[in-house]
């Protein structure tokens, strides 16, 4: 019995040390790993230590240029434009990257320039010109206690001076009677809010009426001579067959007024009610110039009209009323107004696209930013949003760079290493996000690092006594297995 304890006694030992063994071999390939943990680490360190981002300059500050970190609202934004120059981000096909506001508003106008102002909160009116009001009601122009005939009939002539700028590029000639006839709006409702829609109208002119020859037909005005005495002329006095009629062997005659053409007062043609026909003015240009000077004059007339300029004139509710609107009456707005134009313009030549959390916006111009599947235009991060993104994008050439050129007069292409108003600098704050990291993971595999050292060492010292234990036995085993060979023997 006791020489089979002993057996068993060391066949457990020699189990202990295997297992002991194969301990601290795990332990060993854990420390190894943590060396190797700790060699990436230190190279993504090292690497992070060259961390660059992109700069763009937003003006200067005396002699010092003020620089700040590139995102797309600070690219494109109006004081970027006016500081130093404006931008517009594309992609690669050169549609526009806008907010969804331009978008919208874009939408909203169906490309009509002053409504897509209008939706912006601007117009590109510029008469000097305010509505006045006696008992609730807009001043006569031609009653106008308070000094307005003046500033009425100014923003008249402004109206039909940008109008025969518009009239010269399409070759149209108005002649003074068709200068003369005046302006009418006509508005659009929308069904929905039952308001009027801003810019959906047209201007007109007062619709003349003419002969079987086309030419315009005039009121009449007895002549006058040169003293002022009204002129008469004597004509035969006829019978029911045309003949003069002859009384006592007299042929008669009676004076009849000479009548002439007032060239001042053309015959309008009327509706039904009495009412004047007004022809409305459509765009017949085009260039860009005669569509430029078409939506001026549309601006103009429709700023004049809406002010309500008598008793019988346009009296919309004062939300419409363009006193809310900034309009390029006030010098300050212009930049804004230019701003947008030059938007306006881009999204006209090469088309638009943004970027909408809401799924039923979805379209070809509204890219989803979810990371959900059978979307169109999938993207993890919203690059109007998320500066990372956008800068990214920006390196990889999946959007680009466009600046406004003074000189000719559009957008031209740029890229983030040719711009002199970019600038790529070591990102201080990236390095010193990547060193807390390092000193972080470093720490914890220090930690870990001690731990295996301590697990290593308790195994060290149970192998020893494990090893000393395994030789007491197998000694006490030989010697017994010695003493039975000389019994036997």
């Amino acid at each position: 019995m006791g020489m089979a304890a002993s057996q068993a006694r060391l066949l457990s030992i020699t189990a202990r040390l295997t297992d002991n063994e194969n301990s601290g071999q795990s332990v060993s390939y854990s420390k190894q790993r943590l060396a190797d943990q700790t060699q990436q680490i230190t190279n993504e360190y090292n690497e992070a230590l060259d961390a660059t981002k992109l700069t763009v300059l937003t003006g200067f500050n005396g002699a010092q240029a003020n620089y700040e970190d590139i995102s797309y609202n600070l690219m494109t934004g109006m004081q970027m434009a006016t500081s130093t120059r404006q931008y517009i981000v594309t992609d690669t096909k050169g549609k526009i990257l806008v907010t969804n506001q331009i978008a919208k508003a874009y939408e909203k106008s169906r490309g009509n320039y002053n409504q897509f102002l209008a939706e912006l909160g601007y117009s590109q009116a510029d008469i000097n010109i305010q509505k006045t009001y006696k008992n609730n009601k807009p001043y006569d122009k031609d009653n106008n206690p308070e000094g307005k005939k003046a500033e009425h009939e100014n923003a008249e002539k402004q109206i039909h001076e940008a109008w025969d700028r518009y009239f010269e590029t399409v070759g149209i000639t108005l002649f003074m009677p068709e200068h003369d006839l005046g302006f009418s709006w006509s508005e659009t409702i929308n069904p929905e809010t039952k308001d009027y829609a801003i810019g959906d109208g047209y201007a007109g002119f007062k619709k003349c009426k003419t002969d079987e020859n086309g030419n315009i037909v005039y009121e009449q005005k007895q002549l006058k001579d040169e003293a002022g005495n009204e002129v008469f002329e004597e004509v035969p006095v006829l019978d029911e067959e045309g003949k003069q009629v002859v009384k006592d062997n007299e042929p008669q005659f009676e004076k009849k007024p000479v009548m002439v053409d007032d060239l001042e007062k053309p015959v309008y043609e009327t509706d039904k009610d009495g009412n004047i026909i007004y022809e409305p003015i459509n765009y017949e240009g085009t260039s860009q110039e005669s569509r430029d000077l078409y939506d001026y004059a549309m601006a103009i007339t429709e700023a004049y009209l809406r002010l309500g300029t008598g008793e019988n004139g346009v009296d919309f509710n004062a939300k419409y009323d363009f006193g809310n609107y900034k309009s390029a009456n006030d010098a300050t707005n212009n930049n804004d107004i230019k701003y947008y134009k030059n938007i306006f313009n881009k999204i006209q030549s090469s088309g638009y696209f943004t970027y909408t959390n809401t799924p039923a916006e979805i379209d070809e111009n509204h890219l989803y930013t979810s990371e959900g599947t059978g979307t169109k235009g999938n993207v993890k991060k919203n690059p109007l949003q998320d500066n990372y993104t956008f800068e990214a994008a920006l390196r990889d050439g999946s959007l680009r760079l466009e600046y406004y050129s003074t000189t000719d007069k559009a957008f031209k292409s740029t890229t983030i290493s040719e711009d002199n108003c970019i600038q790529e600098v070591k990102d201080e704050r990236a390095i010193a996000r990547a060193e807390s990291k390092y000193n972080q993971d470093m720490a914890d595999l220090e930690n870990k690092d001690n731990k295996l050292d301590l697990q290593l060492k308790k195994l060290d010292t149970e192998h020893t006594a494990l090893q000393t234990e395994y030789e007491s036995v197998k000694s006490v085993i030989d010697k017994n297995v010695e003493a039975s060979f000389k019994i036997f023997s």
